[in-house]
């Protein structure tokens, strides 16, 4: 069974939504967090595939925004009163069934009353909600957390990172020990799922571009190699194959949102059976701002023999202004094709990209080599002699007229194979204004020209006049070859180098 199912409605609660998973995932494991059906063949019924996965769900989150239960159709009349809407038919299977249903307010919305709501689903307004502020995420999130701790209706079991003696403790590790507490809690209320969920499909792990895939041929796999594209001639069940990129392999939108530029990172080919062979895409989607902008699987299409091919894994998330993330998209297309386009779509505009699959080269075992055959870059870990290691930097600079001091930045170990960076600003806003904002949205971590966005939430109000200090955490595992802190206010922005000459190498 799967744990816990997320509803929402994309145009209302997306962005808050696929945060919620990324969060809920990373405390509970893949495999307890669910938001959509995958992997579905020819012919089947969507809405009754979605209905029996929220019915084999043990608690549902319903996330409600401003908009959940106003939106229109394109008759002007309201979604949720149509028994074919999907947030309609999610929560109403969660509550026949007798499942628990949480409703998660988000963006300041308020609970709906139940003559607000059709007969179905009037049970949901006697369900005591939680909200997830900006403001308070983290605090509120570990609420939630510990509410599915002792409901005796949810089911979930955590991943547990296994004991190191030599691990050093870290400021990350600090911050999140009461989650780490949490989780162990809901360990020992729950290992016997734990062993059942061993065996489940993880529906949102082949999306992050660090997942170790499987072949769909099989689980013996080779790991990669790199090197000109070579005519192949003869194909094995398990042979995998690394496809050049195209010449057009970016493509940019320009939304009401954002800016975004979507760009192919890498291309693997593994043959399937006798009638089909598995496309797998690592691609990168930039959020140039000035919001945040939806980035899911249902934006990719494959064109391939004619066919317009979906994603086998459903993807749903978001990207933050001035933010860059990365996926993999897998697609079963026949064998005898030899020319795709992968199409991209936003909003109302989309546009294709041809990919030749005969230039290609055999994938060998190089442990050097990732699974797109290109050179892995060398981790932090191993460059680094010395960890923690503190960057010189004492650096103040004006953005849109709000001072922002970076006083420090410090690499960390945080597992065997991947550091983080934590940098501390101290913002001052001017006299005689109203106050500004400082957070996550704030900064960015600007790593080979690339924005990341911090992984722990930061939000304050600093008055007119008055200053405040908070610390900004990032994922950094492979070495870099320029760092750079962003700071970002409205319109405005600044780069901070970091300087890397400075560090102690093995």
């Amino acid at each position: 069974m799967n744990d816990i199912f997320i509803s929402y409605r994309r145009d209302d609660s997306a962005g808050h939504a696929g945060r919620l998973f990324d969060r809920l995932k990373d405390r509970l494991g893949a495999e307890h967090v669910f938001m959509d059906v995958t992997d579905l063949r020819p012919g089947q019924d969507f809405a009754v595939e979605l209905e029996r996965a929220v019915a084999e769900a043990n608690c549902l989150l319903a996330v409600i925004g401003p908009q959940w239960l106003g939106a229109v159709d394109s008759s002007g009349g309201r979604r949720i009163d149509d028994p074919d809407d999907f947030v309609r038919r999610e929560v109403g299977a969660a509550l026949s069934k007798g499942s628990s249903v949480i409703p998660v307010l988000v963006h300041g919305a308020k609970m709906p009353r139940a003559d607000e709501l059709p007969e179905v689903l009037r049970p949901l307004a006697r369900r005591q909600a939680i909200d997830l502020s900006d403001q308070r995420w983290d605090s509120d999130l570990a609420e939630l957390i510990q509410f599915l701790a002792v409901d005796d209706n949810v089911a979930t079991a955590t991943r547990v990172a296994e004991p190191s003696a030599t691990k050093p403790a870290t400021a990350r590790g600090r911050r999140i020990s009461a989650i780490a507490l949490i989780a162990l809690a809901l360990v020992v209320g729950g290992l016997w799922m734990a062993f059942n969920a061993s065996n489940r499909n993880a529906q949102i792990a082949e999306s992050r571009p660090d997942s170790t895939e499987r072949s769909a041929a099989g689980d013996a796999r080779t790991p990669a190699v790199a090197g000109t594209p070579q005519p192949v001639e003869t194909i094995g069940p398990q042979q995998r194959f690394a496809i050049a990129l195209p010449q057009v392999s970016e493509v940019r939108f320009r939304t009401n949102r954002a800016q975004v530029v979507v760009t192919i990172l890498g291309i693997r080919l593994e043959p399937r059976d006798s009638g089909t062979q598995v496309l797998t895409f690592l691609v990168r989607m930039l959020n140039r701002g000035p919001s945040d902008e939806a980035f899911g699987s249902d934006q990719f299409r494959l064109i391939a023999g004619g066919q317009a091919l979906t994603p086998t894994a459903t993807l749903i998330g978001a990207v933050e202004a001035t933010e860059a993330k990365e996926t993999n998209l897998r697609f079963v297309a026949p064998s005898h094709v030899a020319d795709v386009e992968l199409e991209v779509r936003m909003n109302a505009e989309s546009t294709r990209m041809p990919i030749g699959l005969s230039a290609r080269s055999l994938i060998r075992g190089d442990a050097s080599l990732d699974d797109f055959g290109r050179a892995k870059p060398a981790r932090v870990v191993d460059t680094v002699k010395d960890l923690p290691a503190a960057l010189t930097v004492d650096q103040l600079v004006e953005v849109g007229k709000v001072g922002y001091r970076i006083s420090a930045a410090v690499i960390e170990r945080e597992t065997a194979d991947k550091a983080s960076l934590t940098v501390t600003v101290r913002c001052s806003a001017p006299r005689g204004g109203g106050g500004v904002s400082f957070g996550s949205n704030t900064v960015r971590l600007w790593i080979d020209g690339v924005p990341r966005a911090p992984v722990n939430f930061v939000n304050l109000a600093v008055d007119a006049g008055d200053s405040k200090e908070d610390r900004f955490v990032f994922d950094l595992v492979s070495m870099p070859q320029t760092l750079e802190v962003g700071i970002h206010n409205g319109g405005d922005s600044a780069m901070v180098p970091l300087p890397l000459a400075s560090l102690a190498r093995r």
